[in-house]
């Protein structure tokens, strides 16, 4: 008979020999630590400089192709134009926000980006906890942008000046576009291109340093911050807190570049899908509700730490860096670990997701 403690034995993973180390490149110093604070607002700062360059770089093409077509060249005609070109003008704005933070990320790191970022494929059970947290997260982000707004637009009523934030909303801009561009169009532009752009610069770049500085806990916080900021607006810089410190979490404990960027891929595509379901809307959630939603979040992430990936030296003793990181070295033979979960332990789990997804239905 099969006991839990049997159940949730390390699996081998993955083993480095010293043939790997020897191929391995050890980048200098200044890579291995990543940006301290300083530096991480220069990046901070410099994705919404290449969002900018982007938009322009697209804008100014786009107009030189308004004036090769021989059209009357005029301000209003120009703008017309432009709007008209929506999506291109997004698709082209992501496009070099995500060459830019490729190019850039690899020069900081020290090239081989794959090694530097840990992009080690995901077993399927951590692919399918990280898929059972997508609706879970997803639904206290909202509340929070819901709870934000209430607030944001109570502010507004006596500072009218405020409202110009509004124009900074990423989802107005989603819901205006819905009705009229293809699906895997959307996809692309709201869920692909930043999952990836911001992944690379929030938790491969920004987050490796503070957190090989400060380590885990006001690292992961404070790039969780930065991660909000970055959306400009207040309320969905509050609404997406939540969702960085998770990002980072199951990066940690699954230690794969992939697992945040699958959870912040679902994430950016279910609110896609929202977005563009005519029936789907803002609904009160109950406290059972809530009870249910949290408690499915909790017992997923505890799953993922459970389940989480460990480095393991060839005398079978745990090895743990000197500083916080995520990347392997070079000078220590070693073997990623990580334990399986009994599978109905794992189903268990769904319990209170289906119960939260069944009174959501019930409300409908």
């Amino acid at each position: 008979m099969t006991t839990p403690r049997d159940a949730l034995a390390a699996s081998s993973f993955r083993s480095y020999s010293e043939e790997d180390i020897k191929t391995a490149v050890s980048p200098s110093p200044f890579a291995r630590r990543g940006p301290g604070m300083v530096e991480s607002l220069f990046w901070l700062f410099g994705t919404g400089l290449l969002h900018l360059l982007g938009v322009l770089a697209i804008a100014g093409l786009l107009t030189s192709v308004f004036v090769v077509r021989g059209i009357p060249f005029n301000d209003l005609a120009v703008l017309e134009f432009l709007e008209s070109q929506e999506l291109s003008l997004l698709a082209g704005e992501q496009f070099v926000f995500v060459t830019g933070v490729l190019i850039l990320a690899w020069w900081r790191l020290g090239g081989n980006l794959g090694h530097r970022l840990s992009s080690r494929p995901l077993p399927f059970q951590h692919l399918f906890l990280l898929t059972c947290l997508v609706i879970p997260l997803s639904t206290i982000c909202t509340a929070f942008h819901s709870w934000g707004m209430s607030a944001w637009n109570s502010l507004i009523d006596h500072v009218p000046a405020l409202q110009q934030f509004d124009t900074t909303q990423a989802m107005h801009v989603l819901q205006s576009m819905s009705a009229d561009t293809p699906m895997w169009a959307l996809l692309l532009v709201f869920a692909v291109a930043p999952a990836l752009g911001e992944e690379i610069v929030f938790r491969g770049v920004i987050g490796r340093g503070l957190i090989h500085r400060w380590g885990m806990p006001l690292g992961i916080l404070v790039t969780s911050i930065l991660f909000a900021v970055a959306h400009l607006h207040p309320v969905h810089a509050l609404a997406v807190l939540p969702m960085g410190i998770v990002l980072h979490y199951v990066y940690v404990t699954t230690r794969s570049f992939w697992a945040p960027l699958y959870l912040h891929f679902c994430n950016n595509a279910y609110a896609v899908l929202q977005a563009t379901d005519p029936v789907a809307g803002p609904h009160e959630i109950h406290f059972s509700a809530w009870l249910t939603v949290t408690l499915s979040l909790v017992l997923f992430l505890s799953f993922l730490w459970v389940t989480r990936v460990r480095c393991v030296r060839h005398d079978g003793i745990e090895w743990t860096p000197p500083r916080p990181s995520l990347e392997l070295p070079v000078e220590v033979p070693l073997t990623l670990t990580f334990s399986s979960l009994p599978w109905r332990l794992s189903l268990g789990g769904l319990v209170p997701l289906l119960g939260f997804l069944a009174a959501r239905a019930a409300q409908i």
